[in-house]
């Protein structure tokens, strides 16, 4: 991997994450509780791969930022169905979502079908309501800079 994708910031994010889901996981599986045991264990996989994931970013041992997988922070243009969408989303923590702010939670069913996949990759998006085809079309990591403490 190229060591000049990881600027600090870029680290101290991702380590940021990894802290957020090692204080946070078991209150974000309490709060899917109403949701069926198959979506708990989804969710708990998913946690554990995206957390996996990182940990290979941070040693350099996964080209993930290259091939552009889908992080937290990610802002992706999709296409569902036949329908391409105008605008791009954002992957945020449960708790950070917004439909006016074009965010969708990791632990949504579209947060959840997205997250780690790569540009040009179709995935299936499972709701109540159905199944969806998304492609992604684009994907741009972005995340937030945040003043140093003095």
């Amino acid at each position: 991997m190229n060591h000049s994708l990881i600027t600090d910031s870029l680290r101290e994010e991702l380590v940021r994450q990894l802290v957020y889901f090692d204080e946070n996981t078991y209150g974000i599986l309490e709060r899917t509780a109403m949701e069926s045991p198959a979506d708990r264990a989804e969710i708990r996989a998913l946690i554990e791969r995206y957390q996996a994931c990182v940990q290979r970013i941070l040693t350099g041992a996964g080209d993930e930022l290259t091939r552009s997988a889908v992080l937290i922070g990610s802002w992706i243009s999709l296409r569902i169905g036949p329908e391409t969408l105008t605008d791009a989303y954002r992957i945020v923590i449960p708790g950070e979502s917004s439909l006016d702010e074009f965010s969708i939670s990791l632990c949504s069913p579209m947060g959840r079908a997205l997250l780690l996949a790569e540009p040009g990759e179709t995935v299936t998006v499972h709701t109540p309501l159905g199944s969806d085809q998304v492609l992604v079309l684009n994907n741009v990591y972005e995340y937030p800079v945040r003043e140093k403490q003095r």
